[in-house]
């Protein structure tokens, strides 16, 4: 197939050329979480997840369990689903053959059961353990390639102040890789436009560095307390509606009260992404929301513009699956720069190593529209500079397939 990317671009960043990349908005690693101690503070180390009777268990909550309301992962999957993950997703060295296999140049990373759960810990103090013991291995994995492997930090969400701190952490070790930080889309079950989030965004926003809101599965602890809600989940015992439902349902939820709560009119150089839930939905989103902003006015008094607008503005993007139709129509009515493209690498429903051949099939797309979705949005919505990525693409000049994709 050839390659609708072009090799050259404006010079910019000192002279050096930006080029046509592949940038992976949203891939994930598996962080030894029953180790994780190993890199928390010495006061902590004892204090991570534990693994008992066929569940999940930190703090005495029960964070991931199979069977019952409301599952984590779990089969029967079709003969093709790959559920037993990558290599890669422990060694970055075997990381960087996949994204050579598939022709991806740049990965942004996400953490995996701690992302999940962190931000459910009623201990404000281990959540921020916790998440500088992830932050901390997440950089001895990208050190394998800062300049491909970049890194979306954990910040402890429940204790905002802690959060801020951590956030400023995450920009001073930019040069490692850490591009961004993530929030759940609540905590506690609090909704993202909560004014007791602001000194997240204030800091966000002061350091310049864009907040991904990744949705998840599992529906535990207490409102105001504990956990992290999913919507509907508590209700349904099979974890193909759990997961279908709860990734966009989530997403769709979090932008809503961050939009109408005010978060983009206070924060005006905020930048929020919203992964892993894909794209079709939210033209469709944003009409709705228009019409109970016009219609509903005066239940919207810190929302300033209408949210059309705010979608439109340049502070919000999502990611998208790569195989879904409708990521033409999503640009034509909301911008060409507000989807990304992601490989949800390594998960079982990761299209991987065809994601980046599935996008470039999506009918109805320009070669423009093609490269902004594979590369070029993601490079401007993460501010990376041409001196942060490689100077050559592995899918413009040619995909190293030197090992079995298994």
């Amino acid at each position: 197939m050839s390659s609708v990317l072009t090799e050259e671009g404006p010079a910019v960043d000192g002279g050096r050329e930006a080029v046509a990349l592949v940038i992976d908005a949203d891939g994930h690693c598996s962080e030894p979480w029953q180790e994780l101690g190993n890199w928390m503070p010495p006061e902590f180390a004892n204090k991570g997840p534990i693994e008992y009777d066929g569940r999940i268990v930190w703090e005495d909550h029960v964070v991931l369990r199979a069977t019952g309301r409301d599952p984590g992962p779990r089969g029967p999957y079709a003969d093709t689903v790959n559920t037993a993950g990558r290599p890669g997703q422990e060694d970055p060295v075997q990381r960087l053959r996949d994204m050579d296999y598939e022709g991806i140049d740049v990965a942004v990373i996400f953490g995996a059961l701690t992302m999940f759960a962190v931000n459910g810990l009623e201990d404000c103090r281990l959540a921020a353990a916790a998440c500088r013991g992830f932050n901390n291995w997440l950089l001895e994995y990208m050190s394998a390639d800062p300049m491909r492997l970049k890194g979306v930090g954990l910040i402890p969400c429940q204790d905002s102040a802690r959060a801020a701190e951590e956030i400023e952490w995450l920009s001073d070790h930019r040069a490692g890789g850490m591009v961004s930080a993530v929030m759940p889309t609540n905590v506690y079950g609090i909704n993202l436009g909560d004014r007791r989030f602001d000194p997240i965004y204030e800091a966000a926003q002061s350091v310049g560095m864009p907040l991904s809101v990744h949705p998840q599965t599992m529906h535990w602890g207490s409102y105001g307390v504990s956990g992290v809600a999913g919507a509907g989940c508590e209700r349904l015992d099979k974890y193909s509606y759990v997961h279908a439902l709860s990734f966009p349902v989530e997403a769709m939820i979090a932008l809503m009260h961050q939009v109408g709560e005010g978060v983009f009119d206070r924060y005006p150089s905020l930048k929020v992404g919203y992964m892993e839930g894909g794209c079709g939905w939210l033209p469709f989103w944003t009409g709705r929301l228009d019409e109970h902003f016009e219609k509903l006015r005066p239940q919207w008094p810190h929302c300033e513009r209408r949210p059309s607008e705010i979608i439109r503005s340049g502070q919000v993007a999502l990611t998208c699956e790569p195989e879904e139709a409708d990521i033409p129509y999503v640009l034509e009515t909301l911008g060409s720069g507000i989807v990304m493209y992601a490989s949800d690498y390594p998960h079982w429903d990761s299209e991987c190593p065809h994601s980046v051949e599935k996008l470039v099939a999506v009918n109805g797309m320009t070669d423009s529209s093609r490269e902004a979705v594979l590369g070029m949005n993601a490079m401007q919505w993460f501010g990376l500079q041409p001196s942060e990525v490689p100077s050559r693409s592995v899918w413009t000049e040619h995909r190293k397939r030197d090992h079995t994709w298994s």
